[in-house]
């Protein structure tokens, strides 16, 4: 976080500094709910108090600050606004609701991540004589929608790659046997994306139901990829759920290869059937990842969390299609030199051809490590 005194000089206060990190915590719980929609949040100060605080709560876009000005009423009254990031679409509605309020002063840290709308609401807060100022914690702020900002310059889901590994970078023991994640840490993994890409021989394997146990958080569309349309009839991730506020939908992911019998039969079964075309060698049925990503972007899924066994993560980083990654790492060492590690495949010969994790974050989950960091390119 920034610090007060950083700030000084540049005419925000410390209760402005202290309002802008509070802002980033609110705008964090509105994560899973917004998308497509960008992440914010919103405090209100009069004479340096906090008064009222809003957050984006829903892919409805209403912004953080409509739901903070409600809150501060006739406080709002020369108040200042701090917001984490500029609001987007059409300005005159946003306009209307600062000037209707009286606002003295609004405070904003980062710009609207969709380059389309991008400045209209800060331009037009100016024109109608409000003042307006850079905030701290712009990179947090920034940071807060790398999802929705690759999604717009893309048009692809952004892509999050989690994986359980042992401390000496096994996946499993050489009989198979996965060491487990604490289901909290999966829980919000799933909560906060719009889709779970999966392979089926593991939801086969493990009859997996992928889907958030979290109170508050949606279950994510399952995508399931059956280039052979093999997923058993009775498993548990075609079940029709029985609670419609619930509701988490299944794709099956097939390719012209499928026999239909067995399309039809899923179909009937409860599974939504997409064919994709397939990559490589034909009679491996692969998938190609590529063009699945452009068709969930069609259906506006803004993120993807790859639950990845060895051959789906190798296809995901060998099509350079991975954002991020987030890695369990449980305290064993499974050893092994035929036991399955995170990516496969024949590796690279060279370090400057390998994909660089940057901006790595680790902290304790359970009695393991939990390790993020973006994808990117060594050197």
């Amino acid at each position: 976080m920034s610090s007060a005194t950083e700030w000084e000089g540049r005419g925000l206060s410390a209760p402005v500094v202290q309002a802008m990190e509070r802002a980033l915590v609110l705008a964090e719980l509105g994560r899973g709910w917004t998308s497509p929609a960008p992440l914010a949040g919103a405090v209100v100060l009069r004479d340096d108090a906090p008064v009222a605080e809003g957050f984006t709560q829903d892919a409805t876009g209403r912004h953080a600050v409509f739901h903070a000005l409600v809150g501060a009423g006739e406080l709002a009254r020369g108040a200042t606004l701090v917001l984490t990031t500029e609001p987007g679409g059409p300005p005159r509605a946003v306009v209307d609701a600062v000037v209707d309020a009286k606002v003295g002063r609004v405070v904003i840290a980062a710009p609207d991540p969709n380059p389309a709308s991008r400045g209209h609401v800060r331009d037009a807060l100016l024109q109608a004589g409000i003042r307006v100022d850079d905030g701290p914690c712009g990179p947090l702020a920034l940071r807060l929608n790398e999802t929705y900002e690759v999604f717009l310059r893309t048009r692809r889901p952004f892509v999050t790659v989690f994986s359980v590994m042992s401390i000496d970078g096994k996946t499993a023991t050489s009989i198979g046997e996965r060491p487990p994640a604490p289901a909290s840490l999966l829980d919000d993994l799933r909560a906060e994306h719009d889709a779970v890409l999966l392979g089926v021989q593991d939801l086969v394997a493990e009859d997996l139901l992928p889907e958030t146990s979290r109170e508050r958080g949606r279950n994510p569309l399952r995508v399931v990829l059956d280039g052979m349309a093999r997923m058993p009839l009775g498993s548990r991730v075609l079940a029709r759920p029985q609670v419609a506020a619930q509701r988490s939908s299944t794709l099956l992911v097939t390719t012209r290869y499928a026999p239909k019998d067995r399309v039809a039969a899923l179909r009937e079964a409860g599974a939504e059937i997409l064919e994709v075309p397939t990559t490589g060698d034909p009679l491996a049925v692969n998938v190609d990842l590529d063009r699945l990503l452009v068709l969930l972007g069609r259906r506006n899924l803004a993120s993807v969390l790859v639950e990845a066994g060895g051959t789906l993560a190798d296809a995901a980083f060998e099509a350079g299609l991975v954002d991020r990654l987030v890695l369990f790492l449980h305290p064993t060492l499974l050893g092994g030199a035929s036991s399955p590690s995170l990516v496969g495949g024949v590796g690279h010969a060279f370090l400057e051809s390998a994909p660089r994790l940057m901006d790595l974050e680790a902290r304790i989950a359970g009695e393991g490590l939990v390790v993020t960091g973006r994808v990117g390119t060594s050197g």
